[in-house]
Formats: C-alpha cells, sequence, structure tokens
C-alpha cells in the first residue's frame, strides 16, 4: 500500500550517517493535489450521503482487484475521506504535511514528525483508511490521558464516515473492554494493549485440557483470566509517540500477576526479619550495590552473616516462604539501597506507587514482585500488601510482533532507525516541516554543582518571568521537581509543578503552561504528547522556553523536551543545564565529572558538547544491547515451551 507514495521516495543520508526517506516535493505536490480534489467532491454531500459513500467504499474492499494500482486508487479514496472527517469533525483542514505522515504510515512506515506537526490529525489517517479496508485498528498511546483525549476529540471524525471507536483502560469490566474491541477503531495505552492480550491468553489456557495440574489450573482460574475473550484481532497497530512505546518502554516486560494464597501474616513475618537483618549489614562488607546499573549481589562474607541470622530466626519461627530465604534478604537490600522514593516510587493514599521512568508517569495498578514492593513498604511504614505471582508475561517486541502491520509516529525515531529495521521491519519516514522552525537553541550551561545550576536557574528565570516569556522546566524525577521548586520559591518565583502528584488536573496545567509569565517544573510526562499552546502575549515575549534541568540518557528524550518550544514556526528557544553530578556525567565519563566539579563559574563548552552527545550515543548504545537481549533470551524460553508442549 505504500505504493501510493513509491514514486516520491528517496533514499538520503542525514548528518548523523543514518538512513532516512524523505518525499520528493514535486510528485508529493502531485499526489496531494489529487487527494484533495477527491476530497473537494465530498464537500457537497450531507452528512448522511458521506457516510453512505463512506460505508460504500468499505465494503468494496473485498471486491476489488489485488494489485498495487489498485490498492494506491483505493487508499488515496481513502485519505481523500480521511481529509474531509476531519475538516466537518474538527474544523479544521488538514494540512500536506499531515498528508504526507499518515500516507507514510499507511504500510508500515514511521513518520517523523517535530512537535506541533499535527501527529493527533496525522495518525487518523492510517487508522481511517485500514477502517475502511475492513480491518480493526488499534491506535496505542504512552498515556491514559492521551488515549482518553484522542479517542474523546476525533469521536466525530470516524463517526462522519459510519466508523466506531472504543476506549480500552485498567478500570474497565470484561463486558466493557470486549465492547471498546468490538469497534472499528480501538484505543489505549500500550501496555493496556498488552495486558488485554495476557488476560486473553489466560482466559485461553484456563479453558484448556484436563491433564494441566490441580494447582496450575487453579491459577489461571483466576478472575482476571475471563472466559470471554476481548481482543478479536491483531490487524493494524497505529503507535503515537512510537519510540517510547517501542524502544523506551520496551525495557520493561508486560507482566500480569496475581495476589498468591500464602498466608498474609507469615509473609510479613519473614518480610519484616529480612529489613531487620538488612539494616545489620555494611556495604562492601556484606553486599554491593551499584545504583548506575541497578545490580546487586552479596559477598561471601553477606552470604554466611544472613544464614546465620536465618538459621536464629527460623529455630523459634514456623515461617511459609514463597521463595528461597536468600530472595527476601536480596529484596530487602533492593529497597533499601538500589529505589529512592520520589524517583523510583512514590508514597501516597497510603500505598506505594511506582513511577515509570521512561514517561515520569506514576502507575498505581503496578507493583514490583519477588518480595520487593514489600519490603519497600516496611521501609516506608505502610501496610504490607500480598505478594504477587507471575501469571504471564510478554515483552513488547513480542506483543507489537503480533499485528499484521504496524505503523507509527514520533518527533524522535531517526536515530535508531537501524533497531526499527531490525526489530520491527519499520522504515522511518522524516516529514518536512510546514514552516520553518524558529526556535533558538541555546549554548549548554556547565556547573560545578547542582546547587551552582540552581543558583543560575533563579536569576534566569526570575529575568525571563519578569519579561513574560512562559517558561518549562524539564526534570529527571518527582525529586528534582521538588528541589526546583523550594529553589524558585525562594526565590519569590511563582510557578506551577506538573509531576503526577499535583492537585489540578494534567490537562489544565498543560492549557496554562503557555500564558504570558507562566512557570511550570515538570517531569518527564511533560515531554510527550503535551502541547503547549503559547497565548499571543507571550508569542510577542520570546514564545514557550525550555529548560532541560539535565541531559537524558538518551538524546531522543532531549530533543522531546526542547520540542514544547518552538512550535508550528513559532518563536521560542531551550538550554539545558549540566553539573558534575548529572546522572549521564557521573555514570559515564569520570574525567570530565573531575573537570566540572572544578569549575569556579559557569561556561559554555563546544567539546564538552560533544563529549556529552558521545555518552548519550554510549548509552543508547547499552540500551540497545539490553532490549536485542531480551528479545533473544525470550525467543529462546519460547523454544523451550513449544518443545515440552
Amino acid at each position: 500500500m505504500f505504493a501510493i507514495w513509491s514514486e516520491t521516495i528517496r533514499r538520503a543520508w542525514n548528518g548523523h550517517g543514518r538512513s532516512v526517506t524523505t518525499i520528493g516535493e514535486r510528485n508529493a505536490d502531485r499526489i496531494i493535489q489529487s487527494i484533495r480534489e477527491m476530497s473537494e467532491q465530498l464537500r457537497p454531500l450531507t452528512a448522511s450521503d458521506l457516510k453512505s459513500s463512506a460505508q460504500q467504499h468499505r465494503c468494496s474492499a473485498d471486491s476489488i482487484e489485488k494489485t498495487s494500482a489498485s490498492a494506491t486508487a483505493r487508499n488515496r479514496r481513502s485519505i481523500a475521506f480521511a481529509c474531509e472527517a476531519i475538516r466537518r469533525g474538527l474544523g479544521v483542514e488538514a494540512y500536506d504535511v499531515q498528508l504526507i505522515a499518515g500516507a507514510a504510515m499507511v504500510d508500515g512506515g514511521i513518520a517523523e514528525m517535530q512537535t506541533g506537526e499535527g501527529k493527533t490529525i496525522a495518525g487518523t489517517i492510517p487508522a481511517i483508511v485500514h477502517a475502511l479496508n475492513g480491518q480493526q485498528v488499534h491506535v496505542a498511546t504512552t498515556s491514559t490521558y492521551l488515549a482518553e483525549r484522542d479517542q474523546r476529540l476525533l469521536k466525530p471524525v470516524f463517526k462522519s464516515l459510519g466508523l466506531t471507536t472504543g476506549l480500552s483502560d485498567a478500570d474497565q469490566s470484561v463486558d466493557q473492554k470486549a465492547a471498546a474491541y468490538q469497534c472499528d477503531i480501538t484505543y489505549a495505552t500500550g501496555y493496556q494493549l498488552g495486558f488485554d492480550y495476557l488476560r486473553d491468553q489466560l482466559g485461553l489456557a484456563a479453558r484448556g485440557p484436563r491433564i494441566l495440574g490441580r494447582r496450575l489450573r487453579q491459577s489461571l482460574s483466576h478472575p482476571q483470566a475471563s472466559s470471554k475473550r476481548v481482543q478479536r484481532s491483531h490487524h493494524v497497530a497505529v503507535i503515537d509517540e512510537v519510540d517510547s512505546v517501542l524502544i523506551d518502554e520496551a525495557m520493561t516486560p508486560l507482566v500480569l500477576s496475581a495476589s498468591q494464597s500464602t498466608n498474609q501474616d507469615k509473609t510479613k513475618v519473614v518480610a519484616q526479619w529480612a529489613n531487620e537483618t538488612v539494616l545489620m549489614m555494611e556495604s562492601s562488607t556484606h553486599f554491593v550495590a551499584n545504583r548506575d546499573d541497578m545490580s546487586l549481589r552479596l559477598t561471601e562474607s553477606g552470604k554466611r552473616f544472613a544464614a546465620e541470622q536465618f538459621g536464629r530466626k527460623a529455630a523459634s519461627v514456623n515461617w511459609e516462604l514463597a521463595r528461597p530465604w536468600n530472595g527476601y534478604i536480596t529484596a530487602a537490600l533492593r529497597a533499601k539501597h538500589l529505589l529512592k522514593k520520589n524517583v523510583d516510587y512514590v508514597v501516597r493514599d497510603g500505598e506505594i506507587q511506582i513511577v515509570d521512568g521512561p514517561t515520569g508517569r506514576i502507575v498505581p495498578d503496578r507493583q514490583w514482585n519477588e518480595g520487593l514492593h514489600q519490603a519497600v513498604q516496611i521501609i516506608e511504614g505502610v501496610t504490607i500488601t500480598e505478594e504477587r505471582q507471575t501469571m504471564a508475561r510478554i515483552s513488547r517486541q513480542r506483543y507489537f510482533g503480533r499485528y499484521a502491520l504496524l505503523c507509527g509516529m514520533t518527533g524522535t525515531a531517526g536515530n535508531q532507525s537501524r533497531s526499527w529495521l531490525d526489530t520491527y521491519s519499520m522504515q522511518v519516514h522524516s516529514i518536512p516541516t510546514r514552516l520553518p522552525s524558529q526556535r533558538d537553541e541555546l549554548p549548554t550551561q556547565y556547573f560545578a554543582s547542582f546547587a551552582d545550576k540552581l543558583g543560575y536557574l533563579q536569576s534566569d528565570v526570575a529575568k525571563r518571568q519578569a519579561a513574560g516569556q512562559p517558561i518549562l522546566i524539564g526534570t529527571q524525577s518527582i525529586d528534582q521537581t521538588h528541589q526546583v521548586s523550594a529553589a524558585l520559591t525562594a526565590a519569590g518565583i511563582s510557578h506551577r509543578m506538573l509531576n503526577g502528584l499535583q492537585d489540578q488536573p494534567e490537562s489544565e496545567l498543560v492549557s496554562i503552561a503557555g500564558r504570558y509569565g507562566s512557570v511550570t517544573v515538570a517531569t518527564n510526562m511533560a515531554g510527550r504528547g503535551t502541547d503547549i499552546v503559547p497565548d499571543n502575549h507571550a508569542i510577542a515575549a520570546g514564545g514557550l522556553h525550555v529548560i532541560g534541568i539535565e541531559r537524558n540518557l538518551s538524546s531522543r528524550v532531549d530533543r522531546q523536551l526542547l520540542g514544547r518550544a518552538g512550535r508550528q514556526g513559532q518563536p521560542g528557544s531551550g538550554q539545558f543545564l549540566v553539573s558534575a553530578n548529572d546522572t549521564l556525567v557521573h555514570r559515564y565519563d569520570p574525567a570530565l565529572q573531575s573537570k566540572l566539579s572544578k569549575l569556579c563559574a559557569t561556561t559554555a563548552n563546544s567539546e564538552w558538547d560533544r563529549q556529552i552527545t558521545r555518552l548519550q550515543q554510549t548509552a543508547e548504545r547499552e540500551q540497545t544491547e539490553i532490549r536485542e537481549a531480551m528479545v533473544r533470551n525470550e525467543t529462546q524460553l519460547n523454544l523451550l515451551r513449544h518443545q515440552v508442549a
């Protein structure tokens, strides 16, 4: 189906040495013109006639001749229907660049569109094209907020063509989910799609042969394993922020778990003993913990010490263990020395709630396994819940690999183009901006310490706020939002926080963030999918100014943050601040860390800029290797399962 653009595609190499495709302007203009002419022919139709015409077009999908030329003609007409539906449903005309991006996705490509170019509208095009071809479409987003927003916003667009749309979220009943998946186009987060699939598989297994062991059959009969299958197909997935869903979040497999049937009181006793034992253990002597790579190991001395403590306790207590006793010690050590409050988790409403690293969002219904969640609960003094056992798991690579066709969009796909081809067989297509960018990217400033960085931040923000320029300050964690907020408060600077713990709704804070003189301190949750629109007075003051409190391990995350400013050709600016104790510098370049720690004043340094780029490339290679290893391991496990089945 990508034949619609095949005559216009040429291959190019950008400055980073990566392969991309760009659209030949002359031929693209000709094809866009033909689509717009067909769309103009639909404009006089009444609402009823438009819907009827679209449904006739849909019904003809199975009867047309299966040739490249016929597919091209059909898809162009489908895009024309999409254009008219967008005009009627949203009251806007789709831009040429949105048509190009939408067409690039129709046959499984990734449209690399800059922030503010209208990815939401572009994503409706492949959804409509494939729905009119009779295929069910799943639209995956990075958050429930975005899934709800887009499904609600675009429902009138789809409805005008007689297409139904639904939403699947964690709070729905099985019947509600089944109804959502019966629709032509279903919106959900990427992880929710995966969890719904896992629940379906548990349901199928629960109805399996009686030769399964009694305990296994009982576990598969858990309420999560409903006998009613909700997902009916895996035809097409349109993925918003595709690099976040398929690369950043791919480090974390999708795991469906349920409460264990162990005695809860006995579980608490073991977990509390482990916590008490860990308090007596010394770093280096008994264990070695490294937060940089989240690794932990017991030394021989530590193993002996823990074994002695276990022997003494076991002699007087009747324990019921869910795993070998040393697993409880490891969990307690990880909770105390690797996990950080307001970085990896928050305490809210008397519960431990995990923070999703790539998105910065709090995920209330997620728990760590192997006793780690209970170990954190003990440290924070909240109610200890039952441990959960893994019922089913799948990597995101394997789940999304089930779709007959994958496509997506993002502003930052290109520097992972090799990964897209190797892992998902997806080609990145660089989409030109509608208007030239006016964003002013200021030189990175370097500091000896985080305190020095905050001093600079206070001065810079006060000056810009006085001039009326709205400011977005991007941080690495919830803890950092509090530190930055305290510094701004001390300087008398009014501001708002967007970190998942705020009282105001996210949508309200995003709508305020572009106002004249507004200052917003946010985690990564503001770096993707948030459309911050400066008002006219703010644009006159220079547009949105973005400050990155430190460089991320991935350059894509940095680019996403900067992309909040200067959208659609508007003015805007951005700057990063780097100090010696930043994670990227500390973890990957002790020599640079030493140099920065000796700075007497803030400075810019182009050589250090290049070094930071190299450090990010190193970090990204490491993450790629881990993802590839996960895929290999899962493939091997699946082969073993088939051999013993």
